[in-house]
């Protein structure tokens, strides 16, 4: 059996996504002496017992780097980082997979999108070509920048994801779907059943493509009827980890 999860805002959550008392819950991740993102001790307790007895797959967004900053999943067999990007594989990057990827990007033009992306309005910080993998900014008014990059871009060949004040641009190909299926069909010969969890569009494809499609309900893609809606907030990877729980003993 796997379980692929997103991380942040399916498994791991920031102080923002917090009320109440921050010292009820257990830090997760720190970056420079600051803490980041928390879990529940008892959602804690609940992913290492699934570590032990299935295949739990972290599937993020995030870079490598940041995906190292959180601990607790770096000892997962499969990993994948940069939006299907790249996949781990005990830790090492998957060469197969590596290739295959290359061969995709070698046909996007990085830097024309960013350079659209340089002249989005209401730039917090500066675009950046994550690990060479796709553009990412933050901005301030999210809906003007949606409409200009929908105009500029070809939404056929690039994705685009805007989520809080984060934009993203990812070459259609690179999905979090396509890496889940190249392990579960090509590493473990495609007989696992397999369940997804996630929060954004950018999870829409690895949560079509499994048995069971999990989402918080208060989440973006709360209208999709389609997936299984759990707890609201932090208190959703909990009723995530349930229900993977639950199925492990049927």
């Amino acid at each position: 059996m796997i379980f692929a999860t997103d991380l942040d805002n399916t498994m791991i959550f920031s102080h923002r996504s917090i009320t109440g008392n921050k010292n009820m819950f257990h830090c997760v991740e720190r970056y420079q002496g600051r803490e980041i993102t928390y879990m529940t001790d008892s959602a804690i307790q609940k992913l290492k017992f699934l570590m032990n007895n299935i295949f739990v797959i972290p599937a993020t967004t995030r870079s490598l780097a940041q995906f190292n900053r959180v601990q607790l999943f770096q000892n997962t067999k499969y990993a994948i980082i940069d939006n299907g990007g790249m996949i781990l594989h005990n830790g090492m990057v998957d060469p197969n997979w590596d290739n295959h990827v290359n061969t995709i990007l070698n046909q996007y033009d990085f830097e024309k999108v960013y350079h659209v992306f340089t002249t989005l309005p209401t730039l917090i910080s500066s675009p950046k070509i994550i690990d060479e993998k796709f553009v990412f900014a933050k901005v301030d008014d999210v809906d003007v920048c949606k409409k200009i990059l929908k105009y500029k871009l070809d939404t056929k060949i690039w994705q685009l994801s805007f989520q809080g004040k984060k934009v993203y641009a990812i070459p259609a190909e690179i999905t979090k779907g396509n890496a889940l299926k190249y392990i579960n069909e090509y590493l473990l010969n495609g007989n696992q059943t397999t369940i997804a969890a996630g929060d954004s569009n950018l999870d829409i494809s690895m949560l079509e493509y499994s048995n069971y499609g999990i989402i918080p309900s208060n989440c973006e893609l709360e209208a999709l009827n389609k997936f299984i809606k759990t707890k609201t907030g932090i208190n959703s990877a909990d009723s995530i980890l349930d229900f993977v729980i639950n199925l492990t003993r049927k």
